[in-house]
């Protein structure tokens, strides 16, 4: 087996210290000096936004556009694509969490593309290279976007979920700032924890995975087992592990891919609207019991490694955490869709076990009891 993924993609640089994001316009001023912050509302609201604007380099013009909240979907990434033509910046930054990456991502690499965005969703269109140069900066430690090629959106319309792709899309600057993650409520650092360790440990066994792929989901797994509850509990010590380990995490699954959990996850979550985290932390039981045949080996060596059991750990998070089962008492009207979608998913194909139709139905069975 070969160390490497076939194709290796990094960030072309990653700064990773307390206070960074307060460089960002002098970082950025390499791509040039008309910029678009992408960010979220609470940004806004803490501050922050105006301190990492406020000392720009000279000459420097830019423009801000604030992600209404929620998931992204396809029409606002196709409202930020028009702003991004009506006025081209040199760079494109995102400072938030995997919304708003996922939201500045997608804009930025699809600015010239032809079609609207849900076009490329779902017709296997192919993608153009992204024209403008994307600047990462998480104020969550979960979904490793920052880390990237991959931007999941969302079709209201459609009830539909699905990731695009291009490797262009990995971002060109990373900023890791722990400082950022100071006043995430609870339930979001419980959620993209939950996200940050479930795709550390599908990524872990992905059939796709390698060494080098292994070694950065291992330490994700171990890093985010120590960390996540005591940031959940307050600890500003743990936000930069948890954020690091998140930027890892991304890093592995970028070329591993995932599993049947995230296969699972995005259909569901379109459908119950629940937190992405929390949907994968309730699906990982059932896919875990699918799995254990093809993965006991990983699940002795995570456990002798690091005393890690992955479905207790999780279990005793959501004990901890307090966090409501989104499934209880539901159930899925379309059924067959559903199962079409998850067995459509690349995620489920790298899957360390194979996957069939009945197999998704009797695993829905075990999440929806």
């Amino acid at each position: 087996m070969s160390l490497l993924p076939p194709t290796l993609l990094l960030p072309q640089q990653t700064i990773s210290k307390t206070g960074a994001a307060l460089g960002l316009t002098q970082s950025a001023a390499a791509f040039g000096l008309k910029g678009m912050v992408v960010h979220g509302q609470s940004l806004q609201r803490s501050g922050m936004l105006e301190a990492i604007l406020a000392d720009p380099p000279a000459d420097m013009t830019l423009r801000t556009w604030c992600h209404a909240g929620g998931e992204p979907t396809v029409g606002q990434v196709d409202a930020l694509r028009a702003e991004l033509r009506a006025n081209r910046p040199d760079w494109v930054a995102a400072v938030g969490g995997g919304s708003v990456i996922d939201l500045a991502k997608a804009a930025a690499g699809l600015v010239d593309a032809p079609e609207r965005t849900a076009h490329y969703q779902t017709h296997g269109a192919a993608i153009p290279s992204a024209a403008l140069p994307l600047i990462a900066v998480p104020s969550t430690a979960g979904t490793g976007s920052e880390a990237t090629v991959v931007a999941v959106l969302t079709d209201p319309e459609r009830n539909f979920k699905q990731s695009i792709r291009h490797p262009s899309y990995m971002p060109k600057l990373v900023i890791l700032d722990p400082a950022l993650l100071k006043g995430c409520p609870p339930s979001t650092i419980a959620t993209a924890g939950l996200d940050a360790f479930i795709q550390a440990f599908e990524s872990y066994t992905s059939r796709h995975a390698t060494p080098f792929t292994r070694a950065l989901s291992e330490l994700a797994l171990a890093r985010i087992s120590r960390a996540l509850l005591p940031l959940y509990q307050g600890s500003g010590d743990a936000a930069s592990d948890m954020l690091e380990a998140s930027y890892l995490a991304g890093l592995a699954f970028s070329h591993a891919r995932l599993g049947l959990i995230h296969g699972l996850a995005h259909p569901l979550g379109a459908r119950f609207h629940a937190a992405h985290g929390l949907v994968c932390a309730r699906c990982l039981p059932a896919a875990l019991t699918f799995n254990r045949p093809v993965i006991r080996q990983d699940l002795d060596d995570l456990k002798a490694r690091h005393g890690l059991d992955v479905e207790a750990q999780v279990a005793a998070w959501l004990d901890a955490m307090t966090l409501d089962n989104p499934f209880a008492g539901q159930r899925v009207a379309d059924r067959d869709a559903l199962i079409r979608e998850t067995l459509a998913s690349g995620s489920t194909a790298a899957n360390p076990r194979p996957v069939t139709a009945d197999d998704v139905d009797a695993i829905l069975d075990a999440i929806l009891a």
